[in-house]
């Protein structure tokens, strides 16, 4: 009687801890779906589906703030560390701009589709999705304010 009972507790535990996983799998899956298609970098929150967001800035009548960058480009960690963390670009950016980021190593038909040569590249779009300024490589923060100034809304 008591090889039954101790056997019972331990299928117990076995099925308990494997609800216990299957409980964290499912919460890990739905906040990785919940924040799917977006990247935040420095506090701005940026789109990684263009589609997506060239199907909402035509809606909305926003330009669309293209970033190419990627995980390994020291120059793109020294534009969001100045850039991104400026509030005035940060504030036009959010007001201004439909922002998308494309990472050029996990996004290779978008980098090919926008003819993304190196990295960080900023390209600007009107509503339609026809490019207006395209700025490749590092900028300091007072040139890209003085570009992203000059693009009409």
């Amino acid at each position: 009687m008591y090889r039954k009972v101790k056997m019972h507790i331990k299928k117990l535990i076995l099925v308990f801890l494997a609800l216990i996983v299957l409980f964290s799998v499912v919460l890990a899956i739905k906040s990785d779906i919940s924040d799917a298609g977006y990247i935040e970098l420095k506090g701005l929150k940026f789109q990684t589906n263009v589609t997506l967001a060239l199907e909402a800035a035509k809606v909305q009548s926003m330009p669309i703030f293209i970033y190419a960058r990627s995980e390994s480009c020291g120059w793109c960690k020294k534009f969001e560390d100045e850039t991104f963390t400026n509030q005035s670009a940060a504030r036009i950016l959010n007001a201004k701009f439909k922002l998308v980021s494309i990472d050029v190593y996990k996004q290779k038909n978008e980098t090919r589709n926008f003819r993304v040569q190196g990295t960080p590249t900023e390209i600007f779009l009107d509503s339609n999705g026809t490019e207006i300024k395209r700025i490749p490589g590092y900028t300091d923060t007072e040139t890209f304010l003085n570009s992203i100034n000059d693009i009409p809304k």
